[in-house]
């Protein structure tokens, strides 16, 4: 059956480990910044006297974590001389 199918053998580019290295020592440097600086506070207000169920809190806090991370890598792409040299 996969015979028939013209499937493509990814290449790995010569610099992909020094290009992974970068990226991961990057994104490390500007999360690490943002905990230091006291940027990672998410506040989440309700009505609710009891507060939220624990058991459960993971389905309520991905999505505001990664609202966060995205408004944080969107911040460090915004300014024009970023010292991470990150780019959309």
């Amino acid at each position: 059956m996969y015979e028939l199918q013209d499937l493509k053998i990814p290449v790995e580019a010569p610099d992909y480990y020094d290009c992974s290295e970068f990226v991961i020592r990057s994104v490390e440097m500007i999360i690490s910044e943002a905990i230091h600086c006291g940027r990672n506070k998410i506040v989440i207000n309700t009505n609710l006297r009891l507060g939220l169920p624990m058991e459960n809190i993971n389905k309520i806090a991905g999505p505001f974590i990664e609202a966060w991370a995205v408004e944080t890598f969107h911040t460090v792409v915004e300014d024009a001389e970023n010292r991470y040299s990150l780019i959309v």
